[in-house]
């Protein structure tokens, strides 16, 4: 795995219907951001889960999003890179309009759920 990429995909389960989606990543526990968040304690930052998250999407609709809305965010867990390094992101789209794509999401290490999520993501300004 090369340092200064964040994680790297193991797996991409697109829903027959392309409104879901469940991926296995691998966080890179060498990347630079650990060494600051925290020094001998590296915990992924949640700002990075959400980024993962939209990276993960945009590859699942072939086109560049943005998030417009973030809605009940909710952090369960810490991610170690050291001890956690693979996560599994369960993605589930929903009928919006042709701007919008209203989204909610999982993610769960170990078998244990860390964030939850949902917005609304929408073309890129």
């Amino acid at each position: 795995m090369l340092n200064d990429q964040l994680f790297n995909i193991r797996s991409f389960n697109p829903g027959d219907q392309g409104d879901c989606l469940t991926a296995s990543v691998v966080l890179n526990p060498g990347h630079p951001l650990f060494e600051g968040h925290f020094p001998g304690n590296p915990i992924l930052p949640g700002v990075c889960t959400l980024q993962i998250a939209k990276e993960l999407l945009e590859k699942l609709l072939g086109r560049e999003i943005m998030l417009k809305k973030a809605l009940n965010i909710k952090y369960l867990g810490f991610i170690n890179p050291l001890t956690q390094p693979e996560m599994l992101f369960t993605i589930t789209l929903t009928h919006g309009t042709e701007s919008t794509i209203p989204f909610s999401a999982t993610v769960s290490a170990e078998g244990n759920a860390v964030c939850s999520f949902r917005g609304e993501y929408g073309e890129p300004l």
